[in-house]
């Protein structure tokens, strides 16, 4: 249920209900600000929390939906309540059309709520609820643009990939790109909350880990053992140093690749040498860079760093390494067909954003890579201003909004069924 606490703001954009309409204006008209913003909201209410919960919820209310129009909905289980899902709409093999990309999960609401992030509230222009942005309000305006697409174009081939884990471990996304057929689709839409910026590229993403271990011994006499927390500090020196470099030398569209240590955890007490340490780094790649190539240069370096402090001598100390996930990025000419098509579709629904590019990672380098296609983000919400925060919300007018600008999307991209020549839109992805 949703609570109302304004009347709802006029609409964004009204097409004109002449005696002639196009088809594109009546599918435009077909596209109702009541319609989407109450699929987000039991989107939001059917809570996804990960860690912590399930996307089986989401996933059902998701499917509802998708089964109303008359799409065809395929669930694959990737972990006990936890399914993928893709929905094919309109058309035939051998006119596959449109793309969309979407996941289930939420991050964890977390405190400084002023009302409960499960059940969405509205107030003026805004949808408040944990998801909103981040991106259930981008699912609902997909399968609203959908529907109405369907209904006034039904030979218009669409389909919605919807995975589970995109906030954690990717889990869905591999799953998917483990079993699908290499199906070549018109182009992709990534509906994650782009602020209706049109996004042309983003950085590819690892997660690595490194346990040090050293030798455990009493405070009073430390020089019997080894310290793996300052183990720990020859790491993030070396990363520091790698930082300093990577800045030096950035992506001409891309800008540079980055390092954050996110975790470091180690030690019993502060009268025991400790003897283990863990970190836990995120690294954005560049085309072209291999996370285990990163990971055993920064080990060697952190090696040699250790030895020359004398903190591996007598073999007391030791760096282990692994990739625990890695995230291809993607880029698309922000001047060839598909971007066009995107930004000018966008101008018909009012808004004119521009293109950019992200610095958040997203699945789309995924579709991009396996499927062959040019692909871009973009759905309704602010990434840096809302999503993964307290009282995360959404525009209404910005759901509406991105709905119409998908209908289009989706319909003059099954007039071009290939868009831009394959292989000219994915940064290099090296699986591990």
């Amino acid at each position: 249920m949703i609570t109302h606490t304004s009347s709802d703001p006029s609409p964004t954009r009204t097409v004109a209900r002449d005696q002639h309409p196009t088809r594109e204006e009546r599918i435009l008209n077909r596209i109702s600000r009541t319609d989407v913003v109450d699929l987000a909201s039991r989107l939001v209410a059917a809570a996804s929390e990960n860690p912590g919960g399930t996307e089986h919820a989401t996933v059902q209310e998701l499917e509802k939906a998708l089964r109303a129009i008359g799409a065809e909905v395929h669930l694959t289980q990737v972990a006990p309540g936890r399914p993928n899902l893709v929905a094919h709409l309109g058309g035939t093999p051998d006119a596959p059309g449109i793309l969309f990309l979407g996941h289930s999960d939420v991050v964890p609401a977390g405190p400084g709520w002023d009302h409960d992030p499960f059940v969405p509230r509205q107030e003026g222009d805004l949808l408040y609820g944990r998801g909103s942005t981040d991106m259930k309000g981008g699912l609902a305006a997909v399968v609203t643009a959908m529907a109405a697409v369907h209904a006034e174009a039904p030979e218009t081939a669409m389909t919605l990939i919807c995975t589970v884990d995109e906030e954690a471990d990717a889990l869905g996304i591999e799953h998917y790109i483990a079993q699908a057929p290499q199906r070549r689709y018109a182009a992709c839409v990534v509906a994650e909350p782009t602020d209706l910026v049109t996004i042309v590229g983003c950085r590819g993403a690892a997660n690595l880990e490194i346990t040090i271990t050293g030798a455990s011994a009493h405070a009073g006499r430390p020089a019997d053992g080894t310290s793996a927390i300052l183990g720990a500090g020859e790491v993030i020196k070396a990363v520091e140093r790698d930082c300093a470099s990577l800045a030096s030398d950035p992506h001409p569209v891309l800008g540079a690749a980055t390092w954050n240590i996110g975790t470091i955890s180690g030690g019993h007490g502060t009268s025991i040498v400790p003897d283990t340490c863990n970190l836990a780094m995120d690294r954005r790649l560049l085309p072209g860079e291999e996370p285990e190539r990163i990971l055993d240069r920064l080990l060697t370096a952190v090696r040699a760093s250790a030895q020359d402090s004398q903190r591996a001598e007598s073999g007391r100390i030791d760096f282990e390494g692994h990739v625990t996930m890695q995230m291809p990025g993607f880029l698309t000419d922000p001047d060839s067909a598909f971007p066009t098509l995107v930004t000018r579709a966008l101008q018909e629904m009012e808004i004119d954003r521009g293109t950019g590019i992200w610095t958040a990672s997203c699945e789309g380098g995924f579709i991009s890579e396996h499927h062959g296609v040019p692909t871009v983000v973009l759905g309704p919400g602010d990434l840096n201003g809302q999503a993964h925060q307290p009282n995360e919300n959404v525009s209404i007018n910005d759901l509406h909004a991105a709905a119409g600008a998908y209908a289009l999307i989706a319909m003059r991209s099954a007039c071009a069924p290939r868009i831009d020549p394959p292989g000219t839109t994915t940064l290099q992805r090296n699986r591990r």
